[in-house]
This record gives structure tokens, sequence and C-alpha cells, in this order.
């Protein structure tokens, strides 16, 4: 369920968990910093607008999944850069192919997932608004923190006994592993919102939160509520 609550929470969570975790991109390229302010800047823009802005379901889920997958993989593919790099014979194009290799990883899976077909519908919909159905909720959540918790602890003890190349090589490909595992976990949810994406081309407005009426009420409390409200009127 999406609310007030766990909205600006789940928000705000990821995105210091990006602006966190971007910390420890490859910064010898010369030009990273340069792009991570730009990240930084829009991030921070796009978590306003979901927690003050967006009405859209589609739009809020869809972002919550793909950023959730998007910090493992960029951790992943950040290190097998530096790694490769850090070589004698890993300069070059080998290190940049490195990179490249969490990604069309994890992308290959989430084609799988995007084009299967859907055994299980996780939303419930009552005209233009959607929620996700109980069962989903309690499943989803329990299986990612127990990922969350035997990987850590798992790692935090293996990587004490390696070396600092074997360390690398087990960070990528548990951090690899890790998005492939949450796509896995929000298959349906992935399946779901590609369906409630196409039934939104017929419909004349698009799907909306179930709790909107409270989301709205709190936004107009807010004075960034209220600007991104009269932003929204003015365009309109």
């Amino acid at each position: 369920m999406v609310d007030v609550v766990n909205m600006k929470r789940s928000v705000w969570l990821l995105f210091f968990s990006m602006a966190f975790f971007g910390l420890f991109g490859p910064s010898n390229l010369s030009y990273y910093w340069s792009v991570y302010s730009v990240f930084f800047i829009f991030s921070f823009a796009w978590a306003l607008y979901l927690i003050y802005g967006c009405e859209r379901y589609v739009v809020f889920l869809a972002t919550m999944v793909f950023v959730g997958v998007a910090i493992f993989l960029f951790l992943a593919s950040s290190l097998a850069y530096v790694s490769v790099s850090a070589l004698p014979s890993g300069g070059g194009g080998i290190s940049i192919v490195a990179a490249l290799t969490p990604i069309v990883l994890v992308y290959g899976v989430f084609y799988i997932i995007l084009c299967t077909k859907s055994t299980h519908f996780p939303f419930e919909c009552i005209g233009n608004r959607v929620t996700s159905k109980r069962r989903e909720r309690s499943k989803g959540g329990y299986s990612f923190g127990m990922v969350a918790g035997v990987s850590v602890l798992i790692g935090g003890m293996f990587l004490k006994s390696v070396d600092a190349l074997t360390s690398s090589a087990v960070l990528i490909v548990g951090c690899t592993v890790f998005s492939i595992t949450i796509l896995i976990l929000a298959r349906h949810s992935i399946r779901g919102l590609r369906t409630l994406r196409t039934q939104e081309r017929c419909m004349p407005v698009p799907y909306t939160f179930m709790e909107i009426d409270e989301i709205r009420e709190a936004r107009g409390r807010w004075w960034v509520g209220r600007l991104f409200n009269w932003m929204a009127s003015s365009r309109r």
C-alpha cells in the first residue's frame, strides 16, 4: 500500500542510498563528478516530484523497482570497471566491457521477465485507483529483507578471509546477483505494471493511488506540495 507515510520514507531512503553509493563510483574518470552532480540534482528533483506531485501509480512504482535494481547494478558495474582498470592489461576497452557485463546480464533477465506471460496479477483496481494485494505485499517484503540480511552476513564473513582481487570479484558477482534477485522477486509487479500501462492507453485518465484522497490532503498541508499543485494548475 502506498500511503503518505511510506511514500515519503521509501522515496527518501532510495534517494539517499543512490546519493551515498554514487560516491563510490569510478572517480578516476575526469568527468565523473560532473556527471554525479547532474545526476544528484536530477534525482533530488525527481524525489520531490514523486513525494509532492506524482499521482500516477505506474510511474511511482516503476521508479521504485528501477532504482532498487539500479543501485546494486551501479555498484557492480563501477567496481568491475575500477578493478579491471587496475590490472596491468586491463586498460582501454577491456575495462569498459567488464563494466557493461553486469548491465547486459541484468537487462537480459529484465527483458525475459517483461516479455513472459503473467501468471499472477498483484494489483487490485477500483476504477482508476490501484493498490497492491495484501499477499503480494507481505511476501515481497519478507523475501527482500531475508535475502538482504543473509547476503550481508555471508558477504561480510567471507570478505575478511580473502585478498582484495577476490573480494572485488565476489562483490561484483554479489551485486549483480542481488539485482537479478530483486527482479525475480518483483517479477509479478513488473508484469502487472506492464498490464496497467497497456490499459492506461485506452483510459481517459491514468491509474492513480488507492489512497489518493489522503495523499492530496497531506500534500495540501505541505508548502512544497502546494507549489507542485500550483505548477500543475498553471500548466493546465
